[in-house]
């Protein structure tokens, strides 16, 4: 017999999101990745994109506790990736993007040391 797991307070144990984005918790707000990107782009043109963590509270970056990644994904397709160290970096992502075919969202995680992955989303439409 396999007994479920639960781990709906284990930070660790899957991917974080907010419970409501319209009252977040001051934990989700220094954890939530926020993406700034058009809403819609031309197929194959270059778009940029900004990915910041601790938009709406300062995250700390210090030794102990910091984001040590961000990632950028359209959909489940993976774009990018920045690695982080704490004090001397900031964690903002800025890149330029070309989408070939239709996406539905962006997709930022970012990781804490002490507060696991989190995922921010931000919808976007490529046209033809």
């Amino acid at each position: 017999m396999t007994t479920a797991i639960q781990c709906e307070h284990d930070l660790f144990c899957g991917v974080n999101t907010p419970m409501d984005i319209d009252n977040m918790t001051d934990l989700e707000k220094k954890h939530l990745p926020v993406i700034t990107a058009p809403k819609s782009v031309r197929k194959d043109e270059r778009f940029e994109v900004m990915i910041e963590v601790g938009k709406h509270m300062a995250h700390p970056n210090e030794p102990g506790h910091f984001i040590d990644f961000i990632e950028l994904y359209a959909d489940d397709t993976y774009l990018a990736r920045l690695d982080l160290t704490a004090k001397m970096t900031q964690p903002i992502m800025r890149m330029w993007v070309c989408l070939s075919h239709i996406h539905d969202c962006l997709r930022a995680f970012a990781h804490c040391n002490i507060h696991g992955t989190w995922e921010g989303r931000a919808k976007i439409e490529v046209l033809s």
